[in-house]
């Protein structure tokens, strides 16, 4: 359909219901109240008001990467013409600027990003078309050997490069304007070879000489476009009317089948749960640098992260989650960002989910873990207010408390209704910004009961409820043993529920126990047949709350959240190990941290600090060889043996994080390469295996990898012969 004649629509604003691919709605117009159209158009259907403001964009862009610049024509067609200016933003940079209505220059001023364009005097107008000439140069640095990943694109917008073009929504790349629609019709022409991707559809990639153009068409609502060049083997495959494809480097081209699978059996889960899928296509492209972006119908991996084994299992199906989610029905950010939590729900830990009870009960436990280790009292701060990740704390928070706060709420109301829920969300706000708010009144609307309070507890507020098990007593009456206790909580108190398992020999019997906002202490009490064994708090990890000290096992994130840390340098090896330390200390996100050769450092400094000891020196010796021992782990400077065997090959090293021997509540970490080969990467990739309490490395890949055990808690208590 002519994009005139779409644009011309007098249609009531909402989203359409998609009826799998064949779509159709019925709108009425606001004065006739009568059914006015049929629409159909591959994979979306749009609606818009009748006095919506409407902006398309023709774009032809060319890239220069040797100069590392673009030079850009877009005229921009604006429905209805605006009555006294247009203010459109560009990169501050931006050059050879000119604007010209019907070939004809048009006065404007550029201050800073903003365009002002005074509208020509006369009688109002159906639309106003300006074309804008330009030129910009992008050449924000891109990380090579990147050693932290906490900001997902490392602080780069717009990069072009021989290598490879990133040039991402905020950069400034095109002329943008706000509006209540935006579409795009883009042309990309780089050097030969190199081809060019965004969102919407491809409508081809064409080869000429010394030039390569593409061609994309983007007919919904995006909130901003970005776009990705470099030299792309591109394959393709279509399910029904949707077009899955991988945009790779000559030398991923054996990924390339893989990552199409998956991505046809991910879109067919989250149709079956969501939806129809919202757009043309899907494609899984590759960057130049290790980026994990998912944009409008299409992901953005580096060629590292591509390469991840655990990457097709976990982060494809996320990004691919995100195009229901984040992509599809927008985030109003003004009251926070919800879809990261729950594309985490329905992806990541959905799988453990499908993979067996024990894999989904570890996940939330992580998750518990996560909170604990990293967010303190001075940085923790309410789910309402996350944007974006930026750091492990903003991860923990609107990522894994987040997903259990949507656990929490699938428990609450039931299967049928959080699902339904989540469709009915989808249906009817797709292409439109949703708040926490609204996510709340569609889970009542469906479950017909009041979520304010829920919603405000664990979204408007920070913090988490603290459990203790107390005053348990065991009698028994008539054959029948009877349990008492009481759930005690630190102050501030939640409202929440928690099941309480009463363990035997023969059975496990169940019970919930609501605990109050007012209250600081909810007694008890369970029967059963047979003699007690044990009792357990939330034995399935089934709600939210801070773990215990004595719960959580030292593990690379205990480290990562220390307040202080105190990095020793073996004797001898000074010149060796600093280098691997200024990478660990950057990897791990350590702020306060203090780096001394072993000779210097004291033994009231050893017991103040949480220590991370790189090369196994005398201090290292003193210190770790009973804990070690302890967890079964034998270490030396020459080899380390593990429950997986015994390494001692110059390429292998070992990391592990220890309760620390001399200081309640602090840890002592080691960093053992047995060489300097592999030791550099190997000291890059540890902050990546933040709930691990011990890895091994051969080579420079990951062997071993574990938890310590954890037999204490203050919510288990063991019978005895005194009860």
């Amino acid at each position: 359909m002519p994009e005139s004649l779409i644009d011309d629509l007098p249609l009531r604003k909402q989203a359409l219901t998609i009826i799998n691919y064949d779509l159709f709605c019925q709108m009425y117009t606001r004065k006739l109240k009568q059914t006015l159209l049929l629409l159909i158009s591959i994979g979306v259907l749009i609606a818009t008001p009748v006095d919506a403001f409407h902006v398309h964009h023709d774009m032809r862009i060319v890239l220069d990467p040797d100069s590392n610049r673009l030079r850009g024509v877009d005229t921009l067609t604006i429905r209805p013409a605006p009555a006294n200016e247009s203010i459109l933003h560009i990169n501050r940079h931006a050059t050879a600027v000119r604007i010209e209505a019907n070939d004809q220059p048009v006065p404007f001023e550029f201050k800073n990003t903003a365009l002002r364009v005074r509208a020509s005097n006369g009688p109002p107008k159906e639309a106003l078309e300006l074309t804008v000439f330009y030129s910009v140069r992008f050449d924000d640095p891109v990380p090579v050997m990147p050693v932290n990943a906490d900001n997902p694109g490392y602080g780069v917008s717009g990069t072009i490069s021989p290598v490879g073009t990133l040039l991402l929504d905020g950069a400034g790349w095109y002329p943008h304007i706000d509006a209540d629609r935006t579409t795009y019709r883009l042309q990309v022409e780089a050097p030969a070879g190199t081809i060019a991707v965004t969102a919407g559809k491809s409508l081809g990639h064409q080869s000429d000489g010394d030039k390569t153009v593409s061609t994309w068409e983007i007919n919904y609502p995006v909130r901003g476009l970005s776009l990705s060049a470099a030299r792309y083997l591109v394959k393709e495959r279509t399910i029904g009317r949707l077009t899955v494809a991988t945009y790779l480097f000559p030398e991923s081209a054996d990924l390339s089948d893989p990552y199409l699978e998956a991505t046809a059996r991910y879109i067919r889960l989250y149709e079956d749960l969501f939806g129809p899928y919202p757009f043309e296509k899907f494609a899984v492209v590759e960057n130049f640098f290790p980026t994990g972006f998912g944009f409008p119908s299409y992901t953005l991996l580096g060629s590292r992260v591509l390469r991840l084994p655990f990457i097709i299992d976990t982060s494809l199906g996320h990004e691919i989650a995100h195009c229901w989610w984040g992509n599809g029905v927008y985030v109003d950010v003004n009251g926070g960002n919800w879809s990261e939590g729950l594309t985490t729900y329905v992806a990541e830990y959905l799988y453990k989910e499908r993979k067996s009870p024990e894999a989904a009960r570890e996940y939330r436990q992580q998750i518990l873990r996560n909170y604990a280790t990293l967010v303190n009292p001075g940085n923790d701060f309410p789910i309402s207010q996350f944007q974006s990740r930026s750091s492990p704390v903003t991860k923990t928070i609107g990522y894994d408390k987040c997903a259990m706060v949507f656990h929490m709420l699938r428990r609450r109301l039931g299967e049928k209704i959080f699902w339904g829920s989540l469709r009915d969300i989808y249906r009817d706000n797709l292409f439109q910004r949703v708040s926490w708010r609204q996510l709340r009144q569609s889970f009542e609307r469906r479950a017909g009961i009041d979520l304010k309070e829920f919603f405000d507890q664990w979204i408007a507020r920070d913090g988490a409820p603290r459990l203790v098990l107390a005053d348990v007593a065991a009698g028994r009456k008539n054959g029948e043993w009877r349990v008492k206790g009481e759930l005690v909580q630190g102050p501030p108190y939640f409202e929440t529920e928690a099941e309480v398992a009463l363990v035997s020999a023969e059975e496990v019997v169940r019970r919930m126990v609501s605990l109050a906002s007012t209250e600081a202490t909810t007694a008890f009490e369970i029967e059963s047949l047979q003699p007690p064994a044990s009792l357990v708090v939330d034995p399935d990890v089934n709600f939210f709350r801070k773990l215990d000290p004595s719960e959580i096992p030292s593990s690379v994130n205990t480290l990562k959240g220390a307040d202080s840390v105190l990095v020793v340098l073996a004797d001898g090896m000074e010149k060796v190990f600093r280098p691997l330390a200024d990478i660990m200390v950057m990897s791990l996100g350590l702020d306060n941290y203090h780096v001394v050769p072993e000779n210097q450092v004291t033994p009231d400094a050893l017991g103040a600090n949480n220590l991370l000891l790189v090369g196994y020196g005398a201090t290292a010796a003193k210190l770790l060889d009973a804990v070690a021992h302890e967890r079964h782990i034998a270490i030396s400077g020459e080899k380390f043996v593990l429950s997986n065997g015994t390494y001692d090959n110059p390429s292998d090293a070992f990391f592990g994080v220890f309760d620390h021997p001399l200081s309640r509540g602090r840890v002592a970490a080691l960093f053992l390469p047995l060489s300097s080969r592999y030791a550099e990467v190997v000291a890059r990739k540890i902050t990546h295996y933040g709930k691990y309490s011990y890895l091994s490395f051969s080579g420079g890949r990951n062997r071993a990898k574990g938890v310590w055990t954890i037999e204490k808690s203050p919510l288990i208590h063991q019978f005895g012969s005194d009860d």
